[in-house]
């Protein structure tokens, strides 16, 4: 596997031709080696195994790439490194949409540093990177704190699921 790794570290991080504005996650570093907050892990999908979710994750296509993050955001046994590079190379990614679902992959995975991914991407330039961020932000002090920043995004569509997590979050206290 060792030689499908560094395909993968070489392929993943020149995938597409879109421009990015301003991608706030370009310089950050993933830790995701921790899996420790008790979550059972699914069973090995036969259909997507290991390489088929390597091949995805470097394809030069945004659609199998996200559909490589989707199978990793299941929680799926998979080795802690290649998880890691791919959710690297995602966070990195040019196309919006698998930047988007990677924030999602490393919300779903509950990495150790989710609450810094989730503030750098709340300034993304695109509006999926920053409702990805907005929908999986939880209930914790600091994140109750972004949800209300949430609140004075220049997008309405980010203002309004913002709104609506707060109220929901007092309706249950």
């Amino acid at each position: 596997m060792g030689l499908v790794n560094n395909v993968l570290a070489d392929n993943l991080a020149s995938h597409s031709n879109t421009e990015v504005v301003f991608n706030s996650l370009e310089s950050f570093q993933v830790n995701c080696f921790s899996t420790s907050d008790g979550a059972v892990l699914l069973e090995p999908d036969p259909e997507f195994t290991v390489d088929k979710i390597i091949n995805l994750a470097a394809s030069d296509n945004p659609e199998e790439r996200i559909s490589a993050l989707s199978h990793l955001a299941e929680k799926r046994q998979i080795d802690a490194g290649v998880i890691q590079k791919i959710l690297q190379a995602a966070i990195l990614d040019k196309d919006s949409n698998v930047r988007g679902q990677a924030v999602y992959a490393i919300a779903k995975q509950g990495c150790e540093d989710l609450p810094l991914v989730l503030e750098q991407a709340m300034q993304d330039s695109e509006l999926s990177v920053r409702l990805m961020a907005v929908a999986s932000l939880g209930t914790d002090d600091k994140r109750i704190a972004l949800l209300e920043q949430a609140k004075e995004d220049e997008e309405e569509a980010i203002r309004d699921l913002a709104a609506m997590k707060l109220e929901a979050l007092s309706a249950t206290n």
